[in-house]
């Protein structure tokens, strides 16, 4: 009988190369807190000062830094170097990336080290792939691709050489707690709010969003919808503090629509969308984004950036709608919309949240993710045993 595996014992090598903060950050992050709140052993592999460097000093999660650009051949090389000297030095049992660009590397190393599972999450946005003998032939060394809902599964199987069987959806894996929808009268205002990231720093798109708000109160108007619309920009650090802060101050003052913004400093959690008439996403480096689903979660209707990922969460409409990020005309109308039939989403929105919590909660993620991570480590020890008996 075997012997089963403590993950206790284990230690995992997580590997997040960004200087960005989204849901992909926050995962590595959160997977690493829990794994070692279970009591195994985590450090993660990152950029120097960045977020999720800093996000983890302070819940005190060891760290490893990596300073190259992996675009260059040299930053490959050096990568394949840093990676050798951690697993001579450290208990490495367990390698999980949530960066695409680290698997060649990684592959060639773990192709002659056997008992080293190797597992990917998938949320990111991939290169045309170059279909390079060699590189197929390492990058499929990677024993799980981990998406966050199905239809990145077909993404996975277009992009990546690896069997569909090793692909698995594990849900996004966020805290739904008890919520209540505001319900009953909503007064005389509505609430259309956008999430800031701390690390936003390009105009573009939040400018088009501002560009959209004059046209959408106009149209609001002719239709007579009498409430009056606010439109929330949220982050969850003091706005004083952001980097964008005095830039859209500017853009709205030379606007004049500060009757109609407000700034808010929230933490990116679910009740923070309780009190939103419509949740607006902005476009992201991500194939799925945790604040769709908290939006989601309160029956809040999203509207988001038009892509595969993207538009079936909306379910073709049911939930919210998408818009493509240059057309200002478009997001104006899609606002429009979905205001005008509030009550038509608010049908279409009950008992969402359930479904959300059946497949993204973080106790159901963590289960299936230990479990996974039990499995794979227990087939390569299979695997290099059975190796290592042929060879002798």
């Amino acid at each position: 009988m075997r012997e089963r595996v403590r993950l206790s014992d284990l230690n995992i090598l997580y590997i997040c190369l960004s200087d960005e903060w989204g849901t992909t950050e926050r995962k590595c992050l959160t997977d690493a807190i829990y794994f070692r709140n279970i009591g195994g052993g985590s450090f993660i592999l990152c950029r120097e000062k960045s977020l999720i460097d800093l996000e983890a000093e302070k819940e005190a999660i060891p760290r490893l830094y990596f300073k190259d650009d992996l675009e260059l051949s040299k930053g490959k090389f050096n990568f394949y170097f840093q990676i050798q000297q951690i697993m001579q030095k450290k208990q490495v049992d367990i390698i999980h990336t949530y960066n695409h660009q680290t698997l060649l590397p990684l592959g060639i190393i773990l192709r002659s080290i056997s008992h080293i599972p190797l597992i990917y999450t998938f949320n990111e946005f991939l290169p045309r792939p170059k279909n390079r003998f060699y590189e197929r032939w390492f990058v499929s060394r990677t024993d799980s691709i981990l998406t966050f809902s199905q239809n990145i599964v077909e993404l996975a199987k277009e992009n990546l050489p690896i069997a569909e069987r090793k692909i698995k959806v594990t849900g996004a894996g966020i805290d739904f707690p008890s919520i209540t929808k505001r319900t009953g009268d909503k007064g005389d205002k509505r609430k259309v709010a956008v999430f800031v990231s701390r690390k936003e720093l390009d105009l573009t798109y939040l400018k088009k969003f501002i560009d959209s708000i004059y046209p959408t109160l106009f149209a609001l108007e002719e239709h007579k919808f009498k409430p009056q619309v606010i439109f929330t920009f949220m982050t969850d650090i003091s706005w004083y503090g952001h980097p964008l802060f005095e830039s859209l101050k500017s853009l709205i003052l030379e606007r004049q629509l500060e009757m109609n913004i407000s700034f808010e400093t929230r933490p990116l959690k679910a009740q923070s969308f309780v009190d939103c008439d419509l949740y607006i996403g902005l476009p992201e480096k991500e194939l799925c984004s945790d604040e769709d689903y908290y939006a989601l979660a309160t029956q809040t209707p999203i509207l988001v950036p038009r892509t595969a990922a993207r538009h079936a969460l909306v379910r073709q409409g049911r939930f919210g709608d998408t818009y493509h990020p240059e057309d200002v005309r478009e997001l104006k109308d899609k606002v429009l919309k979905i205001l005008l039939n509030a009550d038509r989403y608010q049908v279409e929105l009950q008992g969402i949240e359930e479904q959300l919590e059946a497949m993204h909660h973080f106790e159901q993620y963590t289960e299936d993710l230990y479990s996974h991570y039990e499995k794979l480590f227990s087939q390569r020890i299979r695997y290099s045993q059975k190796k290592k008996k042929l060879t002798v």
